[in-house]
């Protein structure tokens, strides 16, 4: 911070010295005999902001030759913060036309293909401190680089900040770059910060037309990056535009989101797909079904079949589930759903019984009046928990009842069986 202080004066110095008639192309050359790399990089950099003022024509190509020269410093730490330098004296400087007067001068696409080369340049150098040193210092090294990780951030606001770039240019050239080079530094906290510097930085616009891309590359993360925060908080602010403009397009994220998510934070993202279908799309039952099919097909893939209450997956599943009865909040809009009931299947048996009870006190304090034998079938089906014991188990092959009612009956608190069982009534 010192250095890039003194090395304002210099600048304002060589500006001065330029308005006098001091020829910078020759300072341009001097400088870069200087014997040290790094000082000598810091006062090209600073000589070369000068020269572009001094000659716009030479911008393009002067910008190329530093970005590229930076690569002389590979020390993570002394080139993060050389090629921050660099970032802060062009911020003004980028071109930002589609069609300059001047094609020496660059235009748009010039200042991304920059930014983007320092990206990744950076990004390789912060993800290259995690491995230097003894394998002791590796607490102290993740501190370093979580106080260090806005200097590879910045590279994306200001890509965010190119006026000229529009959404078909984020879609064909800014996004997949950086996408690409998340995705291949596989480093969990590298992947963590930037995924989540993506949705903060760009307008939500273009988060709505390229939820595909996103969504692959998130299944593409490293096993300890925390996923679920990364969609969970994309879906906040596609919520939040929504209550904004009153327009959403998400139909394609709730059909097949959920297949892109690695491990089992899918539920949470399943819980995260409801409450914005539901917040957006209130009248379509067949968005949420989809996620509720989604949800089960997964469930099923991992062979989750009964799961235990003492769970996370049971807690996170529970909550997807109570989610469609409050919203609802009528047990006839429930039955339409058809992937409900074998979603609470793959519930175990005091969780099952817990949700029949609540779908149960749902009916009774709205007064919900069950018209057809066949409604009437359905929601006595979810009270089956209620009125029966542990369902058939398989021991050895062979389906066996159990047995345990003697013992269960024991177990519960006679005023609340007789309130459970007043409720079916």
């Amino acid at each position: 911070m010192a250095i890039t202080d003194e090395l304002c004066h210099l600048e304002l110095y060589l500006n001065d010295e330029f308005q006098k008639g001091r020829k910078v192309a020759d300072l341009y050359e001097v400088v870069q005999n200087a014997g040290n790399i790094v000082p000598r990089l810091y006062l090209l950099i600073t000589v070369g902001i000068v020269y572009i003022k001094s000659n716009p024509s030479l911008k393009r190509s002067i910008l190329k030759d530093l970005v590229e020269m930076c690569r002389g410093v590979q020390h993570p730490l002394r080139g993060l913060f050389l090629r921050n330098y660099l970032l802060q004296l062009t911020r003004n400087l980028l071109p930002d036309q589609l069609s300059p007067v001047n094609e020496a001068e660059g235009n748009v696409y010039d200042a991304i293909d920059f930014v983007l080369m320092n990206f990744a340049e950076m990004n390789k150098l912060w993800v290259r401190m995690q491995h230097q040193g003894h394998s002791s210092e590796k607490s102290r090294r993740e501190q370093e680089r979580e106080e260090l990780k806005i200097l590879v951030g910045t590279n994306l606001v200001r890509l965010s900040q190119l006026e000229s770039a529009s959404f078909e240019t984020y879609q064909r050239l800014i996004l997949p770059g950086i996408l690409e080079q998340v995705v291949s530094c596989r480093d969990a906290i590298a992947q963590e910060y930037l995924m989540e510097c993506i949705i903060q930085v760009f307008p939500d616009e273009f988060h709505l037309q390229t939820l595909d891309p996103f969504l692959k590359s998130c299944a593409q993360l490293q096993p300890g990056v925390n996923v679920k925060k990364i969609i969970t908080s994309l879906i906040d602010r596609l919520t939040a535009y929504h209550q904004r403009n009153g327009k959403l397009v998400v139909a394609h994220s709730l059909e097949d989101g959920s297949h892109e998510t690695p491990d089992i934070s899918f539920l949470t993202f399943s819980v995260a797909l409801v409450s914005l279908a539901q917040k957006v799309y209130p009248e379509r039952l067949d968005y949420i079904d989809k996620v509720l099919e989604t949800t089960e097909v997964i469930l099923d893939r991992l062979n989750m079949l009964k799961i235990s209450h003492n769970l996370p997956v049971n807690h996170e599943l529970c909550r997807l589930l109570r989610l469609c009865v409050d919203f609802y909040n009528n047990v006839l809009t429930l039955i339409q759903l058809n992937h409900f009931a074998p979603l609470m299947e793959k519930l175990d048996y005091i969780s099952r019984k817990s949700l029949a009870l609540y779908v149960l006190m749902n009916v009774f304090e709205n007064e919900t009046l069950i018209p057809t034998a066949e409604e009437a079938e359905s929601v006595l089906t979810m009270a089956i928990p209620l009125i029966r014991d542990e369902d058939a188990m398989e021991i050895n092959g062979e389906q066996q009842h159990s047995v345990s009612t003697h013992r269960q009956v024991q177990d519960v608190d006679p005023e609340d069986f007789a309130e459970e069982q007043g409720i079916v009534a």
